[in-house]
Parts: structure tokens; sequence; C-alpha cells
């Protein structure tokens, strides 16, 4: 696989926005815009916890070099003139020359010139333009492509189903649910993919504690045979899971009982509430709203949660 299609597939953010203090009043109204459309956007007044403490010059060269699909300079007199845009500028400029790639989207207010930017480079007039309009131009350039490893900023869906209602709650969801995806990165394929065949097919009657499931239905669904299935839950130890084996006391009969696995996940960040089977469970589950049977699977496989927030959800999937 080429390097940047690698690289695509693991981006934090759909796009990073660089600016000057004095034009904030405008890129904000850009930044909420495009986060209700669902946009993964790098705006420095949504990351003041995360940025508390760092080392502002490593962590911005970093995000503005690595860590988004498009890089857009808000280019004005004041931009030209500040110490941290052009630091901003120079790491987007170093990605975009490695690449070969229209990294760099500029955005006007004035024509004052920027070092590296040249004339030629096409960009957008912001005189006259409305923030909404510009949200809208971005969105298009991001486009439709697969999402990979993609947490909606706004997940209103999966606030729903567990019942979110205060900000406070919402704030708790959102910080376990990128918890959870951070713990899925770390996963193998076949241990992704036996986890969301247990979660997509259990019973989760006993939620918030746990989830269950018939260890011969689990065989059937995932193809793996028992001794794989118990050896792979058991290397989910280490990263929040419990797992334990019991008899099923529904499938008692002539042929005596089966067995059945009984699974917690442990949200193990320092912030983490404990047990939050109940999110993980609702991420998996709500993913795959939308798709047939038979491809319930595949936004799964690509991390994708696009169907936790209405203004990334798709009904009726079957491609």
């Amino acid at each position: 696989m080429p390097e940047i299609s690698r690289r695509r597939q693991s981006f934090e953010y759909d796009v990073c926005l660089s600016f000057a203090g004095e034009d904030r009043e405008y890129v904000r109204l850009v930044a909420t815009a495009l986060r209700k459309a669902g946009v993964r956007v790098f705006y420095d007044e949504y990351e003041e916890v995360g940025l508390w403490g760092k080392d502002l010059y490593i962590h911005l060269d970093d995000v503005y070099k690595n860590a988004a699909r498009f890089c857009v300079l808000f280019v004005s007199k004041h931009f030209a003139d500040k110490l941290w845009t052009n630091h901003e500028r120079r790491s987007a400029q170093e990605r975009a020359l490695k690449e070969n790639t229209e990294y760099i989207l500029p955005a006007r207010f004035d024509d004052t010139p920027i070092p590296g930017l040249r004339d030629t480079v096409g960009y957008i007039d912001l005189r006259g333009r409305d923030p909404d309009k510009l949200a809208e131009l971005i969105r298009d350039k991001i486009g439709g492509h697969t999402r990979h490893q993609y947490l909606p900023p706004i997940p209103d869906v999966l606030y729903r189903e567990l019942k979110a209602n205060s900000e406070e709650e919402k704030a708790e969801i959102y910080a376990v649910a990128t918890n959870f995806l951070h713990t899925l990165k770390r996963m193998s394929e076949g241990e992704r993919l036996l986890l969301f065949q247990f979660f997509l097919h259990a019973c989760p009657a006993e939620l918030p504690e746990n989830v269950h499931i018939n260890i011969d239905l689990l065989r059937r669904v995932s193809g793996f045979a028992p001794s794989k299935i118990k050896r792979l839950l058991a290397g989910l130890q280490s990263l929040g899971f419990t797992v334990s084996l019991k008899e099923d006391d529904e499938t008692e009969g002539h042929l005596g009982r089966q067995e059945k696995l009984v699974l917690e996940w442990h949200d193990m960040s320092l912030e983490g509430r404990g047990n939050a089977t109940d999110i993980a469970e609702a991420m998996i589950t709500g993913a795959t709203a939308g798709y047939c049977e038979e491809h319930a699977v595949e936004p799964l496989k690509h991390l994708d949660f696009s169907q936790l927030a209405e203004a990334t959800a798709v009904e009726d999937r079957h491609e």
C-alpha cells in the first residue's frame, strides 16, 4: 500500500485550521459549522485540555505536519506577522513538500504575501464570503472518502441511546468512547473481528455490567474454533477486558448444559470511569445501524463510527 494511502487511514483530524488571533471570530464560526457537520477539526479552543501542559512548539509541529488530512491557512496581514502562525505554516509546508499533494488550502482575508506560498496556488477569497459557505467548501474538499478510525465530534445518536442529557454526561461518554476507539486500534485484526461478533450477537440483558453469548453461537458467527476464541479473548485482558466462562442455564436439555462467555470492558485510562461495557456495546451495535446483516461488519473493519451521529449517518447501506 502506498505511503499516503496508509497515512490517510490514521489521521486524527480531517482538517486543521491555522489563523491569527485577530481573525478568530470568523474562524470560530467556520470551526463550529465543521464540527456540527461531523468534520474532525483541529481548532485550539476545542483542544484546551489536551494542550494543557504540553510543549506547544513540539506538539503543534506534529499536528500541522502529521495529524490532519488537510490544513486551511487563513491568510491575512496578522497571520504573516505572528510567531506561532509562521511555525504552523512551516510545519504544514514541510508536509506538503514531502508528499507533493494539495495538503495546504489557503483562504485569504487579503492579499498579504506569505513566504513559501506561491501566487499560483489556488485559494478561496474570504472577502464577502460567509463562514458557513467556507465550511461547506471544506466539507466538499474532504469529500466522501471511506472513513478510517473515525469517531464523530458530536455523536448525538450515541448520546440518545445512552440517555445522556447533561453536558457533563455527554463529555464523560465522549471521553470513554475515544478511549474505546484507541483500545480497538491496539488489537489485532482477528481480535477485533471476534470482539465485534461477540457484541453484535450477544445478549445485552445484563448491561451495563456485562454482555454474554453462548460459545457455540460465537463459534458459528466468527468461524473460530472454541480454543481460538478462548485464546484471543484471554489476550485482551491487558486492554481492560475481563472474560469468564460459565454454564449457560438457557441451553440445559437432554444434551446437557453448554457454556457461555461473559464479557466486561473497563476503561483503564487515568480519567476512566471503570466498567464501561454499556458504552462499548452501544458503539459497536450503533456503528452497524443502517447496514444490512451481510455488510454489518464492514464499517467496523475500518473503525468507522459515522453512524453514531446524525450528521454523518447514512441509511440503508448495502454496498
